[in-house]
């Protein structure tokens, strides 16, 4: 049985834990952020921006979620005149249960395969981000580099969430050599959770990190890992979570 960790938003660690732990993994988890809901102001945004055939790409189920929340039965029917993008089957999944149609969802389930599927797609106009207030820049500026006029909705706010007992427990499963895996799954927790080892173990924190092996969900993530010190040994062809537990469980 392999010995895994991961740090999760709190609202999606219990389902996370029991995912991973039906596919054998002994887990170590903690929440790492905190989801937020968005300003008002954005989503008055958000609504004066729609018009028919404008793309609208959903970052996350997250965003997806908080759209419903705010605009209720109203949502799917204002989704109705935009070509809606799903930025993986999770994402599209949400949205279909939510009643909103997705066009649009590219083969490479990430930030570089959203950018391509668009630029093949679409000719340069506006074009909708619905995230959080703490996505990468990579869809940003990969749009606005190609003449996108580009409008970014944080849906959600994210914070470092306190760092209780359950991160306690994960990090000294890393210090005392206990874990075999470390999962990181947004550039966001992997910096909130090196901060954490960093206050715990100070100047010893880098070499404990070299005691386990880190996987990245995906592209972003791996960079900031490897902006951070520690390159992932491994990315998962698929950047959805099952797929990263699945890449994780078949390692040699």
């Amino acid at each position: 049985m392999k010995v895994l960790g991961f740090t999760r938003p709190a609202s999606k660690l219990k389902a996370s834990v029991e995912e991973a732990e039906a596919l054998g993994f002994k887990v170590y988890a903690a929440p790492s952020l905190d989801v937020i809901h968005g300003d008002a102001s954005e989503f008055e945004r958000f609504r004066e921006s729609i018009a028919p055939g404008v793309p609208v790409i959903f970052g996350s189920t997250t965003a997806a979620d908080h759209c419903s929340q705010e605009f209720g039965d109203e949502f799917p029917e204002m989704m109705v005149p935009c070509e809606v993008i799903a930025i993986g089957p999770g994402t599209a999944g949400r949205l279909t249960d939510l009643g909103v149609r997705v066009d649009v969802m590219p083969e490479d389930y990430s930030s570089y395969g959203l950018l391509e599927e668009i630029r093949k797609r679409y000719e340069p106009g506006r074009i909708l981000v619905i995230r959080s207030d703490s996505g990468t820049e990579i869809i940003n500026q990969g749009l606005e580099s190609t003449g996108f006029e580009l409008i970014d909705i944080a849906s959600y706010k994210l914070k470092a969430a306190e760092s209780g007992d359950d991160m306690k427990a994960l990090m000294g499963a890393i210090a005392d050599g206990t874990l075999e895996w470390m999962a990181f799954t947004s550039p966001m927790s992997a910096a909130s959770f090196f901060d954490n080892m960093k206050e715990a173990y100070g100047k010893d924190y880098p070499a404990l990190m070299k005691k386990v092996r880190v996987a990245a969900i995906g592209r972003p993530t791996a960079d900031r890992l490897a902006s951070l010190g520690r390159a992932p040994d491994l990315i998962p062809e698929k950047t959805t979570f099952r797929d990263l537990l699945m890449a994780i469980r078949d390692a040699e």
